[in-house]
């Protein structure tokens, strides 16, 4: 794992783009981050992970780096270590006050981010909702799935569980991260509920996915899913 342009400075904001082939949206999304970012007025930093993309997403991360120099960084994995992994850095390696982890497909516009930022000012979770889903059938089933299985096993209740939430920092240095799947996710929103953590919801557009092509939804993941679920019920214990 390698990092580049890395800083020590802690900004208000900091937001983890979510990388794997994803060379057409990229620089768009880049672009577009940036400019909402400057337009808060406020400090920030993105960091690019590129979880060991092989279409050249990962030297276009680095030229991106040197055209916005201390505005966004990257972290290098050398090969694709799955989107846990790449949440956990998300949250374990920005810096900032306030963090949310983006995907670089641009289904989530960065143009929304200053209306979750507003709602973050009197809460410590923003859980952000698809008000309208342009996913593949099978994914949508999977995530019905995954939630009925959270409400059953932990008792807890959300439209959304997988998509961008922004989170406080300082919520996010009293959870331990046991997980190393996708359920990064539901873990940390079950830990922060049975902290008495303040959590909001929000609903924003979810836009079709323009270049590139989705990846994971398959009937192995919804058995991996409810496996990992399982084992999260047993670790949490109560």
């Amino acid at each position: 794992m390698t990092s580049k342009n890395p800083d020590t400075t802690t900004p208000a904001i900091s937001i983890a783009v979510m990388c794997y082939n994803e060379v057409g949206n990229l620089r768009p999304m880049i672009n577009r981050t940036v400019k909402t970012l400057r337009g808060m007025g406020l400090s920030f930093e993105i960091m690019i992970v590129n979880d060991g993309s092989k279409d050249g997403s990962g030297p276009l991360a680095d030229a991106l780096v040197t055209e916005f120099s201390g505005e966004v960084r990257v972290l290098h994995h050398p090969t694709n270590t799955g989107i846990g992994s790449v949440l956990i850095d998300g949250y374990r390696q920005t810096r900032g006050e306030v963090v949310a982890i983006l995907p670089a497909d641009l289904q989530f516009a960065p143009e929304d981010f200053p209306a979750a930022y507003e709602k973050i000012k009197d809460a410590d979770v923003v859980n952000i909702l698809r008000d309208t889903r342009h996913d593949p059938r099978m994914r949508s089933l999977i995530s019905m799935f995954d939630r009925l299985l959270v409400w059953l096993l932990f008792g807890y209740s959300t439209a959304d569980l997988h998509w961008v939430k922004v989170y406080r920092r300082s919520l996010l240095e009293r959870i331990t991260i046991q997980s190393t799947t996708p359920l990064v996710d539901t873990e940390l929103l079950v830990k922060s509920s049975r902290l008495k953590a303040r959590m909001v919801e929000l609903a924003l557009p979810h836009f079709p996915r323009t270049s590139g092509q989705s990846h994971g939804a398959t009937m192995r993941l919804l058995i991996k899913t409810f496996l990992d679920l399982l084992k999260l019920r047993l670790r949490l214990k109560v």
